[in-house]
């Protein structure tokens, strides 16, 4: 049922309506001028005054000429060398440095510079006794809350699931950074696998900066020291791609099948040399060769990585990681290889390369090797002759003259694979886990345990390394991405006397293990003495046992208590 309502209201509740009508015009009046007042005014001047303080402004559209930039690099030489002796290179500088040591004319020199400058720094290191050196202030921690941050994510732009096998650095600082992709594990390489590896910009996360293509998965790339827009890449099946930014993603040079690897090279450095353009590589096939990328026909020497053994019980060990710095020496190169054990190849110039160090290998008088391959080998930038290795679940410090590790880390949790030095700082080290977790180690605060774990990704971690300023570190892991960390200043700023803290440290422990081994070989020593057959000879004992008897009877004891007493 329908309800209707009517409201209803007068019209004269509106308001009057307004009705107009067209009519003629009417005067209504006329007003009349009286003559007599003409006289009495006079007729106004119109004028136009404007009373206004505000100056006048106008408004211009002025479209000004573009800035033109332009970058320009500066060749900065090192002074202070004689014409002879180029400068950027390491090897004639030390050569020049150890000849002028021995001039005595230099001694002389430096005794009467050093006389001049120390009155100077003792009046620097004079101490105000009326300034307060030592306010009301907490104390500093040993040790300040560690901890690192992810920066950026750089993620695999192809579908395919693939591992961040090797990531390289920028040699000019951290703008650039280089990661190579593939699949490692056995007959899990898909036919559609994307080959290609990536170069990303820091600042630029949503794509990678260029590609860097090849025809088969590359297992480690690296920037040249000397020439920023070259490459050295080394594939999955065993050959080397040369690189030039400069002239596209396409390799400009290649190795011959023939005379490369025919397994996967899994590690490259490269060298110093007057050319700038030698390097080193190292794969499971069980060679150490050294390249100049300018003729990849065939490298320019070749060692068989061995171990140590002659004719038929010589055997071959594959290496997995590769290790140089120019500062231990430009001849000296470690490799660790697949069976746990680090070996050292000397390569002297006019002479053929060759092992000469085995460490953890028994056979050759060591111990303690790891368990597994060795995944990286990296010596401490600050104490050269020290290395440390990875592999299995423990990293372990090396010495250069001793063929066992002085220090061990304790099992970890899980698989280790990779490590890297701080390069600031001489104790700080770091481990990537297969769990996912990155460790930070340090051994100027303890031995005993990590200072810091630090959880990057779910997925298993299988590379890492730092930037050469230290602060920044690129991890990548087994899905694909680099995750970019940014590490706090305790673990990036150098402490007071760090450096020789380390090196006692590191020399009270060489010191140690020396004794050790002195201690084993004179046990081994005596044991092959004792069980050395000894002469049937027929002694006269009669003077001997004489002495004995007159000896006991001083003491008050006879013949027949020796039984009984246990004498």
């Amino acid at each position: 049922m329908n309800d209707e309502f009517i409201y209803m209201k007068k019209r004269k509740e509106f308001g009057r309506y307004c009705a107009f009508d067209d009519v003629e015009p009417k005067i209504l009046g006329a007003v009349e001028r009286n003559p007599d007042s003409a006289d009495m005014f006079v007729e106004q001047t119109v004028l136009n005054v404007t009373l206004d303080n505000t100056p006048p402004l106008s408004e211009h559209s002025v479209n000004t000429a573009r800035v033109q930039t332009k970058n320009r690099g500066m060749s900065h030489q090192e002074g202070g060398w004689p014409k002879e002796i180029d400068a950027s290179e390491a090897q004639d500088k030390e050569k020049w440095r150890k000849r002028l040591e021995k001039d005595p004319l230099f001694t002389q020199a430096v005794k009467s510079l050093c006389a001049s400058s120390t009155k100077f720094l003792e009046q620097n290191i004079t101490i105000d006794l009326f300034e307060h050196y030592f306010l009301d202030e907490e104390p500093e921690p040993l040790v300040d809350n560690l901890g690192m941050k992810t920066m950026a994510l750089f993620k695999d732009p192809t579908e395919e699931k693939r591992s961040v096998t090797k990531i390289g650095w920028h040699p000019e600082g951290p703008t650039k950074l280089v990661g190579s992709y593939g699949n490692l594990n056995f007959q899990r390489m898909t036919d559609d696998m994307p080959l290609s590896s990536f170069v990303w910009d820091i600042n630029d996360r949503n794509g990678p900066l260029t590609e860097l293509r090849t025809q088969s998965p590359m297992i480690c790339c690296q920037y040249n020291h000397k020439n920023s827009d070259l490459l050295i890449g080394g594939c999955y099946n065993g050959i080397l791609n040369w690189y030039d930014l400069r002239k596209g993603s396409a390799p400009i040079g290649k190795s011959v099948v023939e005379t490369s690897h025919y397994d996967p090279v899994y590690d490259i450095v490269w060298l110093q040399s007057k050319s700038g353009y030698e390097c080193a590589s190292v794969s499971s096939d069980g060679k150490l060769l050294f390249w100049d990328v300018r003729e990849l026909g065939a490298p320019i020497d070749v060692c068989i990585l061995n171990d140590g053994g002659k004719g038929d019980l010589c055997h071959t060990l594959g290496g997995v990681s590769l290790e140089w710095m120019q500062e231990a020496g430009p001849t000296k190169y470690l490799a660790g290889t697949e069976t746990g054990v680090v070996l050292a190849c000397t390569k002297k110039p006019k002479k053929a390369v060759e092992v000469t160090a085995w460490y953890g290998l028994e056979d050759k008088g060591g111990h303690g090797k790891h368990f597994g391959p060795v995944y990286a080998t990296k010596r401490n930038p600050f104490h050269p002759k020290f290395f440390l290795t990875c592999g299995d679940w423990t990293a372990k410090l090396w010495m250069e003259e001793l063929k066992g590790p002085m220090i061990s880390t304790p099992f970890a949790p899980s698989c280790l694979s990779s490590l890297a030095w701080s390069p600031t700082r001489p104790g700080v080290f770091f481990l990537s886990r297969q769990d996912g977790y990155l460790d930070v180690w340090d051994y100027y605060y303890r031995m005993n345990e990590t200072v810091l774990s630090h959880k990057v990704s779910d997925h298993a971690l299988t590379s890492l390394n730092v930037q050469s300023q230290g602060s920044l570190i690129a991890v990548g892991d087994a899905d694909g991405c680099i995750s970019l960390l940014q590490l706090c200043d305790g673990l990036t700023q150098i402490q007071p006397n760090e450096k020789n803290a380390l090196g006692m440290i590191f020399d009270r422990e060489t010191k140690r293990e020396k004794n050790l081994e002195q201690i084993k070989k004179q046990a081994a020593g005596v044991k092959k003495a004792d069980d050395a057959p000894k002469p049937a000879t027929s002694v006269d004992t009669t003077e001997y046992d004489a002495r004995e008897k007159a000896f006991f009877a001083e003491v008050g004891i006879q013949g027949d208590e020796l039984s009984t007493r246990g004498v």
